[in-house]
């Protein structure tokens, strides 16, 4: 049976984002190291309840990080292939295109480097992907083909994120792309390019 206090109730999709949000920027002030950052983005993902959520921050305040354990494995739920993912660019740089699988929900965090998406090729699910992606002090680039529907908004500290009005509307059930992006002195854009042809097709094989 669910509690009924807050604090052990499950978190919902944008209090995750809230607190991946909230390290990113402690990363940014330097608060937290990459490694730091990346287990407790990771948990973000993967906690049970709310108080256990809110633990991954509770510490930032005092400018002493402590070191964070993973919950008893009794309440994290297993992960579902293809649910959640996370890509993180640190002084280096990558880029997926072609075809490729994302996850239902994909976080990515370009720091100091940067990262290209292209979903021209991607095979997405049915319903919606949302991406969230996060630069600090660095860049992303995502491509999206002219017929996917796709749906974005950002949020800038002196930085810049190039948005997208959604297009085109797909029917219902159809795949839909959501990005949403935020910026601290770095920057995101969404170009819409035509779909690459396969490989085999561009031979004319």
């Amino acid at each position: 049976m669910p509690s009924d206090l807050p604090s052990l109730q499950p978190p919902t999709p944008e209090r995750r984002d809230l607190v991946i949000a909230q390290l990113s920027e402690n990363f940014a002030a330097g608060r937290i190291d990459v490694d730091q950052l990346e287990q407790r983005i990771d948990l973000a993902l993967r906690v049970a309840t709310v108080a256990e959520l809110d633990a991954l921050v509770a510490d930032l305040g005092t400018g002493v990080p402590t070191p964070v354990s993973a919950p008893a494995a009794s309440v994290v739920p297993a992960r579902r292939p293809g649910e959640k993912r996370l890509s993180v660019a640190f002084f280096s740089g990558f880029e997926r295109k072609g075809v490729w699988r994302p996850a239902t929900r994909h976080y990515g965090l370009a720091m100091l480097g940067g990262f290209n998406l292209d979903f021209r090729n991607a095979e997405l699910g049915p319903g919606v992907t949302d991406v969230y992606l996060f630069a600090l002090l660095g860049g992303v680039q995502v491509t999206v083909p002219p017929d996917l529907d796709v749906e974005t908004s950002g949020f800038a500290v002196m930085g810049g994120v190039n948005e997208v009005s959604r297009h085109p509307r797909g029917a219902e059930g159809r795949p839909r792309l959501r990005i949403h992006g935020t910026a601290v002195l770095g920057g995101i854009e969404v170009k819409v390019k035509e779909r690459r042809r396969p490989p085999a097709e561009e031979s004319g094989e």
